[in-house]
């Protein structure tokens, strides 16, 4: 039953009868483990309340399984806030979206899946899914002798690719890659200042949804790239004292390029 919408889809919408995620719910969704407490705790609330907004939607669903062995539909559906309110949600529990987009399984103390569409989830895991679920090998590891349970939950969700850390090691045709592609076509001269700023924020965006992962000498170079961004406006009637200007952006980032080059880290 539902305690306050009718309308309100039931928890086997979501859920298996087991318990887990339903395989139909999750076709065109990626799932992340990511480390929690004994009750939902304020780094899991906010990951919540900002794939909630991402995806636009006013309030979340609340079922408390109360140790039940199997779902079966008729559960008592609470409606909370996006932020829980003063909700002290324990596991088990699962909090969903009502267009369910999004959800959390909080089946037990130490961790909760996070899962959902592409939006909810660049917002909800804005590390990415891969760089999540590495993160959480790392906390199941340093917590095996205690909660040998969470290698098993880590083992479930491998990370889908491997780190980058030179060009030469990026996947053709992924979002780093046209980060690259577009480094050179600013070096050359085949793209502007601003067609190269508004062609990399959306390659960056599009390159943590996928659940890209970088590191060494390339994620220096990307972040390098992103701090000359961050000092750039596109739009002039927007641009503060202090700000590059586009001609200053292009030398500065093909100086950086070519410096990267240049010191063979290729």
């Amino acid at each position: 039953m539902n305690a306050e919408n009718e309308e309100e889809p039931a928890l086997i919408a979501i859920l298996t009868p087991e318990g887990s995620f339903s395989p139909s719910w999750l076709r065109g969704k990626t799932v992340a483990p990511v480390p929690t407490g004994s009750r939902m705790d304020t780094a899991l609330i906010r990951r919540i309340a900002s794939g909630c907004r991402a995806v636009g939607v006013q309030h979340v669903l609340w079922v408390l399984l109360e140790n039940r062995t199997a779902v079966t539909g008729d559960e008592t559906v609470s409606r909370l806030s996006v932020d829980l309110g003063h909700a002290d949600v324990p596991p088990p529990s699962v909090i969903y979206t009502p267009d369910l987009q999004g959800a959390v399984l909080f089946p037990e103390a130490g961790y909760a899946l996070v899962g959902g569409t592409d939006k909810f989830m660049a917002s909800a895991v804005g590390e990415g899914t891969d760089a999540a679920r590495t993160r959480f090998r790392r906390y199941a590891g340093s917590l095996e002798r205690r909660h040998p349970g969470l290698v098993t939950v880590a083992d479930s969700y491998p990370a889908r690719q491997r780190a980058w850390s030179h060009p030469s090691d990026v996947t053709p045709g992924s979002s780093a890659a046209r980060q690259l592609n577009l480094l050179d076509q600013l070096a050359d001269g085949t793209c502007t200042a601003p067609e190269f700023a508004h062609a990399w924020w959306e390659a960056r965006r599009a390159s943590q949804m996928n659940g890209e992962r970088i590191q060494g000498p390339l994620a220096d170079l990307f972040d390098h790239i992103f701090m000359l961004l961050e000092d750039y406006e596109v739009e002039p009637e927007l641009r503060e004292p202090g700000d590059l200007s586009a001609a200053e952006l292009s030398a500065a980032v093909r100086d950086v390029w070519g410096h990267f080059r240049r010191a063979g880290a290729e």
